[in-house]
């Protein structure tokens, strides 16, 4: 079994790299699943520039360290996307519909970088 929990920060830092090089080479492929209109080539550049690099390059950070740190940082800053997500659907008036997948989603890989964490 620790085996397993050992090996999850791997599996989420894949589904992360995934993400990113979505993002990065076709970004018009995750804003159309978003309902997103990207009306200028700026509006592509920021896709392909956070959602993309910044996945990409924490994925590439957790595969080369593996480094219980760097999974926790990671996993926090997941954590927090998931809690955006409740914070939008109580101020922005997102869906619960809307919301579960992505929230599900980021919860999982939160969970899954934070579990090489060490408990103190």
């Amino acid at each position: 079994m620790d085996a397993i929990i050992a090996f999850l920060p791997n599996i989420a830092s894949g589904i992360v790299m995934l993400i990113g090089l979505i993002c990065f080479f076709k970004p018009q492929i995750i804003m159309d699943s978003c309902g997103i209109n990207m009306t200028n080539n700026m509006a592509l550049s920021e896709v392909r520039g956070v959602f993309g690099g910044l996945n990409i390059g924490s994925a590439a950070a957790a595969f080369i360290y593996a480094d219980p740190m760097v999974y926790t940082t990671i996993g926090m800053a997941w954590s927090v996307v998931a809690l955006a997500r409740f914070y939008s659907m109580a101020v922005d008036g997102s869906t619960i519909k809307e919301s579960i997948a992505p929230i599900i989603l980021d919860g999982s890989i939160a969970l899954m970088y934070l579990s090489a964490t060490p408990l103190l």
